[in-house]
């Protein structure tokens, strides 16, 4: 009996081997590795390029922000493909023909001098290899591996991308300052087919794709004790259709669209905003990095401490520290003020991280692709046109100003709607058999 009982219940330190040789932790590493030293070069070091491509090129603030409005743009239309590709087939073949799309791209653009191919290039390889290989494949990967810990799953694969903007954005302001932005291009061209092709050999579609149950491994869920716990997991998997019925769907989606419009503008025009307010292009760079420094612990706080708050009570708070900073970039003329908006915008960075975390927890693993994809096809309008209309406006009145302001209200209208973004119901079905006859 005693030895029974000591084979049933394993020690402590024997679940915490189980879980961490759990094969779905290879898989973070690999994409995590990606996101520092590939995907953050698109999302938070390209850039560094944007007033340098503007000079070389001589081009205005807006057709300098149509480059990066239009890629934005490109993922709305390739979301909700994209999306679907990924929860019907492997990761491996999405991840290298991205790896060499990006790649490819960023070699042709250092020799390019005409700013329609320059448009055509970028948005047409380096946008979509990097659209469909490196933001919603790991998110979708993720979300099918872990079930118990994928808070923490996705906390550092989403953090993995601050880390390389903070390590990045530096390093590609210095290296275009002694080396050129087109050498810096054709370097970073090449480190990306490098990196990413024996990369994704690591990153496997799912569980179930290597012969894992995972309902029989260390994330599978706990057993339901209750009637009410065995309904509320047998309606965690939404069916896509069921998602879009629910209310819950269409706050989160006008939450997570206002939130990720904003921060891609501003982000975009981060360096030439800093220059607004009277700082050099690199120092400009340096408080980005900071930015993305702060956010590094901030994300990680968000993401893996669990407070017993409302995961959309933090997505909320969130919002409220980005508002306030932003606030006082606009209208606080001190010096210090730059370095509120800074600390609010790592702040936000740090709670959003839980932004498609809720979606996993609300909508479930089957059709979570597909279902961000749809939200990203929408949030990608925004994205297109919130880096234009801001170098627009700074075309027309030589200032950030009002374009910062609108963006406050954005900003704080996303902060009431991820409030209000409870648990979803799934929709009753209609029984048709009592009316057949």
């Amino acid at each position: 009996m005693d030895s029974n009982e000591h084979t049933s219940n394993p020690s402590p330190l024997s679940n915490l081997r189980e879980t961490l040789t759990y094969p779905g932790w290879k898989v973070v590493g690999a994409c995590s590795f990606l996101a520092i030293f590939v995907g953050s070069i698109f999302v938070y070091g390209f850039p560094v390029f944007f007033l340098h491509i503007q000079r070389d090129l001589g081009l205005s603030s807006a057709a300098t922000s149509l480059i990066f409005a239009l890629a934005r743009g490109e993922a709305g239309i390739a979301g909700p493909i994209t999306g679907w590709i990924v929860d019907k087939f492997d990761s491996k073949p999405i991840i290298i023909f991205g790896g060499l799309m990006v790649g490819g791209g960023l070699a042709i653009l250092s020799i390019v001098h005409t700013y329609w191919i320059f448009l055509v290039v970028f948005i047409g390889m380096v946008a979509v290899g990097n659209n469909t290989s490196f933001g919603q494949t790991f998110l979708a990967v993720i979300n099918r591996w872990f079930v118990k810990r994928k808070a923490v799953a996705m906390t550092l694969v989403i953090t993995s991308y601050t880390i390389g903007g903070a390590f990045m954005v530096p390093l590609l302001s210095r290296g275009v300052e002694a080396l050129g932005w087109r050498t810096v291009l054709l370097y970073a061209g090449i480190f990306v087919v490098v990196l990413s092709i024996p990369t994704s050999l690591f990153i496997k579609r799912s569980p179930e794709s290597v012969g894992i149950d995972i309902d029989q491994s260390t994330e599978a869920p706990d057993r339901p004790t209750s009637a009410a716990d065995r309904a509320r997991i047998a309606e965690s998997d939404f069916g896509v259709n069921e998602a879009l019925k629910t209310t819950t769907f269409w706050l989160m989606l006008t939450a997570s669209s206002l939130r990720i419009s904003v921060t891609s503008g501003i982000l975009v025009h981060a360096i030439p905003i800093m220059t607004w307010r009277g700082l050099s292009e690199q120092s400009g760079a340096d408080l980005v990095a900071l930015l993305f420094f702060i956010a590094i612990p901030s994300r990680l706080f968000f993401g893996l401490y669990s407070s017993g708050i409302q995961t959309r009570y933090i997505l909320s708070m969130g919002m409220a520290f980005g508002t306030l900073g932003l606030f006082t970039l606009i209208f606080v003329g001190a010096g210090w003020a730059v370095y509120t908006f800074v600390a609010g915008m790592a702040l936000l960075e740090g709670a959003t991280t839980l932004n498609w975390v809720l979606m996993g927890q609300y909508y479930g693993r089957r059709n979570f692709a597909t279902i961000i994809g749809i939200i990203t096809a929408v949030y990608s309008m925004g994205m297109l046109a919130s880096p234009l209309f801001l170098g627009w406006m700074f075309d027309q009145t030589e200032s950030y100003r009002t374009g910062l302001i609108i963006f406050l209200v954005m900003y704080a209208s996303s902060s009431i709607f991820f409030l209000l973004s409870r648990r979803p119901i799934r929709p009753a079905k209609v029984d048709h058999s009592s009316n057949a006859g």
